[in-house]
C-alpha cells in the first residue's frame, strides 16, 4: 500500500521534471550569461555561460562573439590587468585566468578543462616574505585555432602561435611555435601538425 502511493505520488513529479528539464538547462544559460554581462562591461550578447563564471578584480575583461565559457571558470584582472577574448572561443569548466598584464587569446581557440593561464609571479627576494612582494608580469599571447589540452599550465611572458595543441597537464613555460604539438613538463614541441 505504502509502495503504491508513493509510486502514484511521485510518477506525475518525475514527469514534470522531465518535461521541464529542457526548460531548465535554457534558463540557467540565460541566467548565468546575464550574471556575467552585470560584471563585464565588453561583452557580445552571444557569449553563452554553462554555469556560473567568477569575475573579480578590475574587471578589465572583453569577450568577443559566441564564446562559451564552462561552470566555474574564474575570470581575474589586477594593476593593469587585462584579459581579451576572441571570437568562438571555448573555455571549459574550471579555467582560471589571472592578470597583471595581458592575457590575449585569438579566435577559435578551444581551453580544455582546469587550465590555468597566469601573466605573473610573486616576488622572490630573499628577506622578505613572497606574499607581501609585488607581483611581476609579462604579457601571454594565444594564437588562433589553438587548442590547450585538460589541466595545463601557461605561465608569463608565453606566445603560442596560431594552430598550436598543447598536450593535457603541459607546463607551458616557453613559447610554443605555430601548428607545432608541445607536451610536458615543461612543455617541449613533440611533432609539427600534418
Amino acid at each position: 500500500m505504502k509502495h503504491t502511493m508513493m509510486k502514484m505520488i511521485g510518477l506525475p513529479i518525475i514527469l514534470l521534471f522531465k518535461l521541464a528539464h529542457p526548460f531548465r538547462f535554457l534558463w540557467r544559460r540565460i541566467y548565468f550569461t546575464a550574471r556575467l554581462s552585470a560584471d563585464v562591461s565588453d561583452m557580445d550578447f552571444s557569449v553563452e555561460c554553462d554555469g556560473r563564471v567568477h569575475v573579480s578584480g578590475t574587471a578589465n575583461i572583453e569577450l568577443g562573439r559566441r564564446c562559451r565559457l564552462g561552470m566555474d571558470v574564474e575570470l581575474r584582472t589586477d594593476e593593469a590587468g587585462h584579459i581579451r577574448i576572441g571570437d568562438d572561443t571555448r573555455l571549459n569548466r574550471g579555467c582560471t585566468l589571472t592578470s597583471y598584464s595581458q592575457i590575449s587569446i585569438d579566435d577559435w581557440t578551444i581551453i580544455g578543462e582546469y587550465v590555468s593561464i597566469r601573466d605573473a609571479n610573486h616576488g622572490l627576494k630573499r628577506g622578505e616574505p613572497m606574499r607581501y612582494q609585488p607581483h611581476t608580469s609579462e604579457p601571454i599571447h594565444i594564437g588562433r585555432d589553438v587548442w590547450i589540452g585538460r589541466g595545463s599550465c601557461i605561465l608569463p611572458g608565453v606566445t603560442i602561435g596560431e594552430g598550436a595543441v598543447i598536450g593535457a597537464n603541459s607546463v607551458v613555460s616557453k613559447d610554443v611555435p605555430a601548428y607545432s604539438i608541445a607536451a610536458g613538463i615543461p612543455a617541449k614541441v613533440i611533432k609539427m601538425r600534418q
